[in-house]
């Protein structure tokens, strides 16, 4: 369910997953939902974010473990969403950027996706210093990084096009040498 959930978050955003609709995808039964996610939709939800956040800092984690520069990693990023709304009709965005725009200010939600985008920027801000740049550009250089990219995710979905993540590639590359 909570991978139905995620998915659904990509493509339809947060007020568009429905338990209903969660279900309908998972092939779950409707009582399983009261048993897991006793806080119902917005504990399903805030696990389904929390699971793809995990999964993003887990493949930063291994770039940096491997030595990717922050150029790489970046780069592999992008391609990975430039494939996911390709192969989607992109229709397919990212399920923290759509929570981020939608749930904010939400009690529940809303600092679920503020800390996955802190981990995030964390996790690029220490690749950064891994290759040379200053602690105190680090952070808001891969702040730009994350916001460049959430903005071109959007911007493809609507264009409907690889272009905007493109140019956001082209445009971060040389600032992240």
């Amino acid at each position: 369910m909570v991978t139905s959930a995620a998915l659904l978050l990509r493509e339809r955003g947060v007020a568009g997953t429905s338990v209903t609709g969660v279900l309908q995808h998972s092939h779950g039964p409707r009582g399983s939902v009261g048993h897991h996610f006793p806080g119902g939709r917005n504990e399903l939800l805030t696990d389904a974010l929390r699971w793809v956040g995990d999964q993003v800092s887990t493949q930063l984690r291994q770039g940096i473990d491997a030595g990717l520069t922050s150029a790489e990693l970046f780069q592999q990023i992008c391609l990975h969403y430039q494939r996911q709304l390709a192969s989607t009709g992109y229709t397919a965005g990212c399920p923290i950027g759509a929570a981020a725009q939608e749930a904010y200010a939400d009690d529940d939600l809303g600092p679920v996706v503020a800390d996955i985008i802190d981990t995030w920027t964390a996790l690029l801000a220490e690749s950064l210093v891994a290759h040379g740049h200053e602690p105190s550009e680090a952070t808001d250089l891969a702040l730009l990084c994350v916001s460049t990219l959430e903005g071109a995710i959007t911007i493809s979905r609507v264009q409907r096009s690889a272009r905007p993540i493109e140019l956001a590639l082209n445009a971060m590359h040389p600032l992240l040498r």
